[in-house]
């Protein structure tokens, strides 16, 4: 991964206000997912969400911060932390990964995010850190 100056600003602006270096991060239209070692995650959102509030309150964006994991099916389940999954299956084909998420009907718009925001960064994430494509799937539940 190679980092800009500007870049490496956000990381230790990030750093500055959390006390926790991300291991990664990702630039949206809207805001910036940190990726963090999960035994910092608590220090990094800080009490109540302080620590997010502060970043993005000081970028002016949307800020997300995640657990980061180096096992594909555990960072997607980190990615969609807060929605019920039904499954995950990972599928390899000629060097081509691809990461089939199934959520209950009722919480495909939680999975999609405001404008299809969270999908698109988490296929975005996915493609960079593991090289996988993501696939969303919808279903109905009793």
């Amino acid at each position: 991964m190679e980092l800009t100056s500007e870049d490496l600003k956000l990381f230790h602006f990030f750093g500055d206000v959390t006390n926790v270096l991300p291991t990664d991060f990702l630039k949206t239209p809207t805001g910036y997912l940190f990726l963090v070692p999960i035994t910092q995650l608590g220090k990094a959102i800080g009490r109540g969400g302080r620590n997010i509030k502060s970043l993005s309150s000081k970028l002016n964006k949307d800020i997300l911060i995640i657990a980061d994991s180096p096992d594909l099916e555990q960072f997607t389940r980190n990615l969609f932390n807060n929605i019920q999954i039904i499954s995950i299956e990972i599928r390899e084909a000629m060097g081509d990964k691809a990461v089939f998420l199934s959520v209950p009907e009722s919480q495909r718009g939680i999975a999609l995010g405001k404008g299809g925001k969270r999908i698109k960064a988490a296929k975005a994430f996915l493609k960079k850190k593991f090289n996988a494509d993501l696939y969303v799937k919808a279903v109905r539940t009793l």
